[in-house]
């Protein structure tokens, strides 16, 4: 009974010890993934060794077909690195399988794959967006408060009525000793003396210009009625 115990604690140690070295080492095919997306040269990354450890393969095929095509073959191991580089340019777009292969010294291997890995070369490269710089933040100026219209009502002062004349009677020019009564009989008199030479002179001076007129007329008549 002991020495089953024994025994399976040993196996037990063995497969944690087994299991602890493949984690440590990675998995077989690290890069690329399934479903990756890939275009030029890519370097297919992992993990290749073995204790009987001869070579590994790496090879591709169009995804559903077993038309293999060797990409890389090499017989030093490798832990975690790079197994092969792959130009893809030299096979069409379209998706396909990754394998690795380890082999071992008497000829048999271990195979590890990666499905659905797409080839895209012919796809345009995706251009990185620009980052949009923030827009500096703009503080609002406060707006001052609404005036309020005052009224002012002008102090008009009140106009002073200017003092009515009071008419004064015309005086009367008076050189007599008698007052205004005979002054004003002087006036009249002399107004009408004034009036009485003035219709004179204008008489006197159509009687001029008809008298003028009419000498001139008769000289006219007498020139073509005995010179002419």
């Amino acid at each position: 009974m002991m020495k089953k115990y024994v025994l399976f604690s040993l196996l037990l140690l063995a497969a944690f010890v087994v299991a602890r070295k493949t984690i440590a080492q990675g998995p077989p095919i690290s890069y690329p993934p399934e479903t990756e997306l890939i275009r030029g040269v890519v370097e297919v990354r992992g993990t290749a060794t073995h204790a009987d450890f001869w070579k590994y393969e790496v090879a591709a095929a169009p995804f559903g077909t077993e038309n293999w095509f060797n990409i890389f073959i090499s017989e030093t191991p490798v832990v975690d690195g790079v197994l092969a580089r792959w130009d893809t340019q030299t096979v069409p777009d379209g998706t396909y399988t990754l394998r690795l292969r380890v082999v071992r010294r008497d000829g048999n291997y271990d195979e590890f794959k990666v499905q659905r890995v797409l080839v895209a070369n012919s796809l345009p490269t995706d251009t990185p967006t620009p980052e949009v710089s923030p827009s500096p933040t703009v503080t609002p100026t406060p707006i001052p408060p609404t005036a309020t219209p005052v009224f002012v009502t002008p102090d008009i002062p009140t106009p002073t009525p200017a003092p009515t004349a009071t008419p004064t009677p015309l005086a009367l020019a008076s050189t007599g000793s008698d007052g205004g009564l005979g002054s004003a009989s002087q006036i009249i008199e002399q107004t009408k003396s004034g009036v009485k030479y003035g219709a004179g002179a204008v008489l006197a001076i159509f009687v001029t210009i008809g008298i003028f007129f009419g000498v001139k007329n008769l000289l006219t008549w007498l020139y073509y009625r005995f010179l002419a």
